[in-house]
């Protein structure tokens, strides 16, 4: 399945979380599956360092609505800009899960936005500053 079939079959709980320039990673398991009782530690703690650049969901198949891609748990789906990045079925060793997300979140960073304009003027603050008179000041040039 491509990925642009896929984008167009997924739910539309799915579609919204992939609707994003932060990465995605989707993990999905079973309460009843012995692997995935291994696993889910595992993935937490590998996945914690990047909860800042990129949506992690940890999601329980009997719960979700149905993936086209997951046909066993665990599995984990890395997306980027709404496209499947890499499929991981089961999530293999700390190391290689850790290198995983090391390749496909890595250092994100938002999008450049547009030149803003600067929010202060500081000529014009400055000039401000240099013709304000304390309150001793103006007692001085009213009586004087």
């Amino acid at each position: 399945m491509s990925a642009s079939t896929a984008a167009a079959t997924l739910a539309p709980v799915y579609r919204k979380a992939l609707k994003t320039w932060r990465p995605v990673i989707l993990y999905f398991a079973s309460e009843h599956c012995p692997a995935c009782e291994w696993a889910g530690p595992i993935f937490r703690q590998t996945a914690e360092p990047y909860r800042h650049r990129a949506n992690v969901y940890m999601l329980d198949t009997r719960q979700s609505p149905r993936h086209p891609l997951v046909t066993g748990t665990p599995t984990v789906l890395f997306y980027k800009d709404g496209k499947l990045l890499k499929k991981l079925k089961g999530i293999g060793t700390e190391e290689t899960l850790a290198k995983d997300f090391a390749r496909h979140v890595g250092k994100t960073k938002a999008p450049a936005a547009a030149a803003r304009k600067p929010e202060h003027d500081l000529v014009w603050l400055r000039r401000a500053l240099r013709s304000l008179c304390m309150v001793n000041r103006a007692r001085h040039r009213l009586i004087g």
